[in-house]
């Protein structure tokens, strides 16, 4: 609210920020990502505009032809969607595998782990897309998947805030019949199981919707311009669910990917247990 203060009274400037005389050290010198990441990355972002691209109906082939070192293939009956993501999914793990093969330092800097971020959250926008193509290429096959998308997040979040009422109480009982009280810890645990039961209770409705609108006349009028074919139907519903537990099942290999700092380190005693000392992250800077 202190920006009122700003619009109904007068507040005399305060001083300039403080600047050093001489620039403090570069955080991003001596810092690239490689060729080799780099056109991987170059590739799956181009992979990914075709896929969008090919959901939106932006393009057709008209000669599905191609002639590839003196190999031909005849694409008449082929799948695009299928082809274009299989293609996605190998350039994604082709881009994943280059960035891991980069050294630390470049693994822990901040712009390359926003890139990789943003790149793969391009990846999985896209791939959910080509699958969605299979049901229906228009405009609106991105609408709906952007809406499948954010329609999800606000019913977990609105789910874990529910269920905090119920775990709550049952993680204090728990904690205050093995004497260990603590309400802090109890409300850290009962945030974790609110969690953990959304997001199974969204996979559940997930399932529960993809079924209604194939079976249900009335939904399907409304969702589906046109009778979904059931296989292509169950592959975007499995590729959405895969999508929405994709933010948790990535954690640790992005932790990894990325080269995460523990936060303490051990020291062996000669008695031969282990003290653990805990040390602050060091959070090196964006710019």
């Amino acid at each position: 609210m202190n920006i009122f203060r700003y619009f109904f009274s007068y507040v005399p400037p305060g001083q300039p920020p403080e600047v050093l005389k001489n620039e403090p050290p570069d955080p991003n010198a001596d810092r690239s990502l490689s060729d080799s990441c780099r056109a991987a990355r170059r590739n799956l972002v181009v992979v990914c505009g075709l896929c969008v691209a090919w959901s939106t109906a932006q393009f057709t082939l008209a000669n599905p032809h191609i002639d590839v070192a003196g190999i031909s293939v005849d694409l008449k009956d082929a799948s695009i969607p299928l082809l274009l993501g299989i293609l996605l999914v190998y350039l994604t793990v082709r881009w994943g595998f280059e960035f891991a093969m980069m050294p630390r330092h470049v693994r822990r800097w901040p712009l390359a782990q926003l890139d990789f971020r943003v790149v793969l959250v391009v990846a999985r926008f896209s791939l959910l897309a080509i699958t969605a193509s299979a049901l229906d290429r228009s405009l609106w096959t991105v609408v709906r998947v952007v809406a499948a998308l954010g329609l999800l997040a606000v019913v977990s979040a609105v789910l874990s805030f529910v269920l905090i009422f119920v775990t709550m109480p049952i993680r204090v009982r728990a904690r205050a019949r093995a004497n260990r009280l603590s309400a802090a810890n109890a409300a850290f645990e009962a945030v974790f199981w609110a969690g953990l039961f959304a997001v199974c209770l969204t996979v559940a409705g997930i399932i529960g919707l993809g079924i209604a609108s194939y079976h249900y006349e009335p939904l399907r009028r409304a969702i589906w311009p046109v009778p979904p074919d059931p296989v292509a139907l169950s592959i975007f519903v499995f590729t959405l669910i895969a999508i929405f537990l994709s933010h948790w099942l990535l954690r640790p290999v992005l932790s990894r990917l990325f080269a995460d700092r523990p936060s303490y380190y051990t020291e062996r005693v000669p008695n031969g247990g282990l003290i653990v000392h805990p040390i602050q992250e060091e959070k090196e800077p964006l710019l």
